[in-house]
Protein backbone atom coordinates (compact mmCIF):
# COMPACT_ATOMS: atom_id res chain seq x y z
CA UNK A 1 0.00 0.00 0.00
CA UNK A 2 1.22 3.49 -0.73
CA UNK A 3 1.05 6.51 1.53
CA UNK A 4 -2.01 8.58 0.73
CA UNK A 5 -1.95 11.08 3.55
CA UNK A 6 -0.81 13.90 1.29
CA UNK A 7 -3.25 16.82 1.35
CA UNK A 8 -2.62 17.25 -2.40
CA UNK A 9 -4.78 14.20 -3.13
CA UNK A 10 -8.46 15.17 -3.22
CA UNK A 11 -10.61 12.69 -1.32
CA UNK A 12 -12.84 12.20 -4.36
CA UNK A 13 -9.84 10.90 -6.33
CA UNK A 14 -8.90 8.09 -3.91
CA UNK A 15 -9.53 4.49 -4.93
CA UNK A 16 -8.99 1.37 -2.89
CA UNK A 17 -8.70 -1.87 -4.87
CA UNK A 18 -8.81 -5.28 -3.20
CA UNK A 19 -8.15 -8.26 -5.44
CA UNK A 20 -6.18 -11.41 -4.76
CA UNK A 21 -5.03 -11.39 -8.39
CA UNK A 22 -2.45 -8.64 -8.36
CA UNK A 23 -2.18 -8.61 -12.16
CA UNK A 24 -5.75 -7.38 -12.34
CA UNK A 25 -5.26 -4.98 -9.46
CA UNK A 26 -2.21 -3.50 -11.13
CA UNK A 27 -4.19 -3.11 -14.37
CA UNK A 28 -6.80 -1.08 -12.47
CA UNK A 29 -4.05 0.94 -10.79
CA UNK A 30 -2.30 1.81 -14.06
CA UNK A 31 -5.52 2.90 -15.76
CA UNK A 32 -6.80 4.83 -12.73
CA UNK A 33 -3.53 6.66 -12.17
CA UNK A 34 -3.54 7.75 -15.82
CA UNK A 35 -7.03 9.13 -15.16
CA UNK A 36 -5.73 11.19 -12.22
CA UNK A 37 -6.68 8.93 -9.32
CA UNK A 38 -4.59 7.89 -6.35
CA UNK A 39 -4.82 4.11 -5.94
CA UNK A 40 -4.14 1.88 -2.98
CA UNK A 41 -3.95 -1.79 -3.94
CA UNK A 42 -4.25 -4.67 -1.48
CA UNK A 43 -4.71 -8.40 -1.93
CA UNK A 44 -6.28 -9.62 1.32
CA UNK A 45 -9.34 -8.80 3.39
CA UNK A 46 -7.21 -7.92 6.42
CA UNK A 47 -5.07 -5.47 4.47
CA UNK A 48 -8.26 -4.05 2.92
CA UNK A 49 -9.65 -3.17 6.35
CA UNK A 50 -6.43 -1.41 7.35
CA UNK A 51 -6.19 0.46 4.04
CA UNK A 52 -9.86 1.48 4.17
CA UNK A 53 -9.46 2.98 7.63
CA UNK A 54 -6.37 4.93 6.54
CA UNK A 55 -7.45 6.05 3.09
CA UNK A 56 -11.19 6.68 3.51
CA UNK A 57 -11.49 6.19 -0.27
CA UNK A 58 -14.22 7.67 -2.42
CA UNK A 59 -14.23 4.55 -4.61
CA UNK A 60 -13.77 0.89 -3.69
CA UNK A 61 -13.12 -1.83 -6.26
CA UNK A 62 -13.95 -5.08 -4.49
CA UNK A 63 -13.21 -8.57 -5.76
CA UNK A 64 -15.90 -10.96 -4.58
CA UNK A 65 -14.13 -14.33 -4.72
CA UNK A 66 -10.97 -14.31 -2.61
CA UNK A 67 -9.32 -16.85 -0.33
CA UNK A 68 -9.81 -16.65 3.45
CA UNK A 69 -12.60 -14.04 3.34
CA UNK A 70 -14.74 -13.17 0.38
CA UNK A 71 -16.09 -9.88 -0.86
CA UNK A 72 -19.53 -10.49 0.61
CA UNK A 73 -17.95 -10.62 4.07
CA UNK A 74 -16.20 -7.33 3.25
CA UNK A 75 -19.52 -5.87 2.08
CA UNK A 76 -20.97 -6.75 5.49
CA UNK A 77 -17.96 -5.14 7.18
CA UNK A 78 -18.41 -1.99 5.07
CA UNK A 79 -22.05 -1.84 6.17
CA UNK A 80 -20.83 -1.77 9.77
CA UNK A 81 -18.40 1.01 8.85
CA UNK A 82 -21.23 3.08 7.35
CA UNK A 83 -19.19 3.29 4.16
CA UNK A 84 -20.11 6.15 1.83
CA UNK A 85 -17.73 5.20 -0.99
CA UNK A 86 -18.97 4.15 -4.41
CA UNK A 87 -18.35 0.40 -4.52
CA UNK A 88 -17.68 -1.51 -7.72
CA UNK A 89 -18.07 -5.25 -7.25
CA UNK A 90 -15.73 -7.26 -9.44
CA UNK A 91 -15.79 -10.95 -10.23
CA UNK A 92 -14.25 -13.39 -12.63
CA UNK A 93 -16.59 -16.14 -11.43
CA UNK A 94 -20.29 -16.79 -11.58
CA UNK A 95 -22.00 -13.39 -11.84
CA UNK A 96 -24.59 -14.48 -9.27
CA UNK A 97 -21.97 -13.92 -6.53
CA UNK A 98 -21.58 -10.31 -7.58
CA UNK A 99 -25.33 -9.83 -7.88
CA UNK A 100 -25.75 -11.19 -4.34
CA UNK A 101 -23.18 -8.71 -3.05
CA UNK A 102 -24.93 -5.91 -4.92
CA UNK A 103 -28.33 -6.84 -3.45
CA UNK A 104 -26.97 -7.22 0.10
CA UNK A 105 -25.05 -3.96 -0.04
CA UNK A 106 -27.80 -1.88 -1.60
CA UNK A 107 -30.43 -3.28 0.77
CA UNK A 108 -28.29 -2.05 3.68
CA UNK A 109 -27.66 1.41 2.25
CA UNK A 110 -24.27 0.97 0.60
CA UNK A 111 -23.57 2.76 -2.65
CA UNK A 112 -22.97 -0.31 -4.80
CA UNK A 113 -22.29 1.55 -8.00
CA UNK A 114 -22.08 -1.47 -10.26
CA UNK A 115 -20.73 -4.87 -11.13
CA UNK A 116 -17.78 -5.52 -13.40
CA UNK A 117 -17.23 -8.98 -14.86
CA UNK A 118 -13.62 -10.03 -15.46
CA UNK A 119 -12.00 -9.74 -17.84
CA UNK A 120 -12.75 -6.02 -17.75
CA UNK A 121 -11.86 -4.21 -20.94
CA UNK A 122 -9.72 -1.09 -20.94
CA UNK A 123 -12.61 0.89 -22.45
CA UNK A 124 -15.08 -0.28 -19.79
CA UNK A 125 -12.66 0.53 -16.98
CA UNK A 126 -11.95 3.98 -18.39
CA UNK A 127 -15.70 4.64 -18.72
CA UNK A 128 -16.28 3.57 -15.11
CA UNK A 129 -13.43 5.75 -13.85
CA UNK A 130 -14.54 8.71 -15.92
CA UNK A 131 -18.07 8.45 -14.54
CA UNK A 132 -16.78 8.00 -10.98
CA UNK A 133 -14.46 10.98 -11.35
CA UNK A 134 -17.45 13.09 -12.34
CA UNK A 135 -19.51 11.81 -9.43
CA UNK A 136 -21.66 9.55 -11.63
CA UNK A 137 -21.44 6.10 -10.14
CA UNK A 138 -24.22 4.11 -11.79
CA UNK A 139 -22.80 2.08 -14.64
CA UNK A 140 -24.26 -0.05 -17.38
CA UNK A 141 -22.18 -3.05 -16.36
CA UNK A 142 -24.56 -4.01 -13.55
Amino acid sequence: MTDNTSPAIPAARRILVVDDHLDFGNFVRRVAEKEGFHVDLVDTAASFRDAYRQAQPAIVCLDIVMPEEDGIELIQWLIGQQCKAAIYVITGHNPSYARAALEIGRSQGLNIAGVLQKPVSLITLRDVLSAAGEGRTAIAAD
